[in-house]
């Protein structure tokens, strides 16, 4: 297993060996040990000292279900700290099968050309890309898959990414091709493009299938998992209509975004639920789908316009909140064509949605009018002085358009669970490394309570921390985190002829997040923002009027709890 080096000022490749007790490190445990080695925390995110770290998990190559994702890792323009972003499709499976931990992209292309990095049996090569400067992502991809095996996987950055706007994206193709998977947060694609790199095509054709030490064990355990995955109750929705399986109880509590983040009641919105995207996707010939071989719960909605052609294959909650309902529209076809747009653009729909919802309540768009909504998509993909003010996200814009009340924390928008709402989560989004970040540490449990929510946040956030380390998905997690850190023990105890145990797989999780506030502390995190946005603890949200009311010294002591943190096994 290697990791490969691009250095993008003198276009060289080398190649490091991944040391055996090092094996089980991937995925965002191994982009934040790389960052906190190797970049200084004060750098310029789009300067010469900037890296950009590609990394899948151990199991990636081995097709387990859902364990294929993979994670990117930089220092944020948006929030001026550690980030990492993970996403699914092919890429990171292909990557693993090609003998790859990571790619470590490094430097800056001389004279501010663009170029294309092509991984695949036969080598490593960089190609100059100045044919594709300011392609939109769909675009590029059927321009590449022209020239490249149809079959490889294509991370790219659209115009956002070229142009550095702090809320870009970056972009990967899924099992058809089409460019809708993103590991969107935080402005990686902006880092993406500073070292140069339009896209990175990885090409696993002529492969082997990975090595697994013990193959009966590996087989039994994935076998034993596709019986748990189905029969788990929280899982069955996720199966039949994806993340908007949950927008109908998160919309009555008052968790998923509307109007500003406001609580003024928005009509309509049984129009835009699970049960409505269900029957109408189905209509059409839309389908349920794997972003990624071997998944088994195939939560992806691949949805198609009213004349059955192909919108997106990622229409997912987070985009239908902060896109659709936090802007006043429930049209199902207004948000998936913004969602399309916004992945064509190369930007992320929760940020640039946050910051569309402010210019909204600002006079600048027409809350609820889906022609004003697309307009400003349009004002983002001219370039003009309004556009770069949304893709530069919602601090940006708050602050040019002189509003205070600021969704955000660290510089990254609110995603689409309300922290008014379920407390730990509102804990994770003070504390996090990450900011406000939907995959650093949801929950909704016991979530109106005052009492324990530190502690909820803390076992929150060291288990997606983990997850994220291993590649494995999390909308593919049973109730029971505990069954997963045991299938994840045998998965890789069976591959790489381990004897790791859970606990060892939990202080992965553990030395990820210690590795991310580290750097932190050296870095602008804490002081390029405010803490909180204040208005979380002034203006009620949801029918039972709640407001976020934990006490600051308390939410301080989360991180000093962490040496002592144990999981339940």
């Amino acid at each position: 297993m290697k990791i490969l080096r691009v250095n993008m000022s003198d276009l060289t490749i080398s190649y490091e060996s991944v040391l055996d007790r090092d094996l089980i490190i991937g995925g965002r445990a191994l982009t934040a040990r790389i960052l906190n080695k190797e970049v200084p925390p004060k750098t310029d995110p789009l300067g010469p000292d900037a890296k950009l770290i590609i990394a899948c998990g151990a199991l990636a190559g081995t097709k387990a279900p859902s364990a294929g994702r993979f994670s990117i890792g930089a220092k944020s323009p948006l929030t001026m700290g550690i980030k990492e972003a993970n996403s699914g499709g092919p890429a990171g499976q292909k990557l693993d099968l090609l003998g790859y931990r990571a790619v470590i992209v490094e430097g800056q292309a001389k004279d501010g050309k663009l170029y294309l990095l092509k991984i695949s049996s036969e080598g490593v090569e960089l190609k100059d890309a100045e044919a594709y400067r300011g392609m939109k992502n769909y675009t590029l991809a059927s321009k590449l898959y022209q020239q490249f095996d149809a079959k490889a996987a294509i991370i790219s950055i659209g115009i956002a990414g070229e142009k550095g706007w702090k809320a870009s994206a970056i972009t990967m193709t899924d099992n058809d091709g089409h460019s809708s998977r993103h590991a969107a947060r935080g402005g990686l694609g902006a880092v993406m493009g500073s070292r140069g790199l339009k896209c990175i095509v990885i090409d696993d054709s002529g492969t082997q299938k990975v090595e697994i030490a013990h193959k009966p064990a590996f087989q039994a355990s994935v076998k034993n998992w596709a019986k748990i995955t189905k029969e788990d109750k929280n899982l069955k929705g996720t199966m039949k209509q994806g993340t908007t399986a949950v927008i109908g109880t998160l919309r009555w509590l008052g968790a998923m975004p509307a109007l500003n983040y406001s609580n003024e009641k928005l009509e309509g919105i049984e129009s835009i639920n699970g049960d409505a995207i269900e029957k109408l996707n189905q209509s059409r010939g839309g389908k349920m789908a794997g972003c990624m071989p071997g998944c088994i719960v195939r939560c992806s909605i691949v949805f198609n316009d009213e004349k059955g052609k192909h919108v997106t294959s990622s229409y997912e909650y987070e985009t239908i909140a902060l896109m659709g309902t936090n802007l006043g529209l429930v049209d199902p076809d207004v948000v998936a064509k913004l969602d399309f747009l916004a992945d064509d653009i190369g930007i992320d729909t929760i940020e640039v949605g946050a910051a569309m919802g402010v210019a909204a309540s600002a006079g600048k768009m027409k809350m609820g009018d889906a022609a004003s909504a697309l307009a400003l998509l349009d004002e983002i993909e001219k370039g003009t002085e309004l556009g770069v003010m949304l893709a530069n996200g919602v601090e940006e814009t708050c602050r040019k358009l002189g509003i205070d009340r600021i969704p955000a924390f660290k510089g990254q928008a609110i995603p689409a669970h309300d922290p008014r709402i379920t407390k730990p989560t509102g804990v994770s989004y003070h504390t996090s490394p990450m900011g406000a970040d939907h995959t650093a540490g949801i929950s909704y449990d016991d979530f109106s309570s005052r009492e324990g929510q530190i502690e909820r946040s803390l076992a929150s956030q060291v288990f997606n921390a983990t997850r994220d380390a291993m590649g494995y998905c999390m909308l593919a997690t049973p109730a029971d985190n505990k069954l997963l850190l045991t299938f994840l023990k045998e998965l890789i105890n069976a591959r790489y002829d381990l004897n790791v145990s859970e606990k060892d797989i939990i202080e992965v999780g553990k030395e990820t997040l210690k590795n991310e506030l580290a750097f932190n502390q050296g870095s602008e995190f804490f002081s390029a923002h405010e803490p909180s946005p204040a208005f979380i603890r002034t203006e009620p949200m949801g029918p039972n009027n709640a407001v976020f009311d934990i006490d600051p010294a308390e939410i301080e002591t989360l991180w000093g709890k962490l040496d002592a943190y144990q999981m339940e096994l």
